[in-house]
């Protein structure tokens, strides 16, 4: 994240990182209220990063090496921040990565999710 930063952080007007989004599962009313809010956060779905320009937010997901799931992710990730937050712009998408699996930018493409892989310095 820290190199993509130095190239694009001043593009955005500010970052959000590791957001939950969703409702999670509470693991049910045996549990204590702390148990069960930590139940809850911990089985929510986790964003790497969110950028914001204005009030459009763009999902950045993170990945060393970028497979095909990936794009499945993030529009996972899209639906159901759309379900939280109906009022806001639809997010951008983005995966970041040091490499990707043949294909991937072109089936990225498709299913509208921007791709920015990395070269080293």
């Amino acid at each position: 994240m820290r190199l993509w930063l130095q190239e694009h952080e001043s593009e955005y007007d500010r970052f959000d990182y590791n957001v939950r989004i969703g409702p999670g599962r509470d693991p049910g009313p045996d549990y204590s209220p702390a148990i069960r809010e930590m139940g809850r956060k911990h089985s929510q779905l986790r964003i790497d990063a969110v950028a914001w320009k204005g009030n459009r937010p763009t999902l950045i997901e993170l990945k060393n090496f970028a497979l095909m799931n990936a794009i499945a992710q993030i529009g996972l990730y899209a639906a159901v921040w759309r379900e939280d937050y109906p009022t806001l712009p639809a997010p951008g998408l983005l995966i970041v990565c040091s490499g990707a699996e043949p294909g991937l930018v072109n089936a990225a493409v498709a299913a509208n999710v921007a791709v920015q892989i990395l070269l080293p310095h």
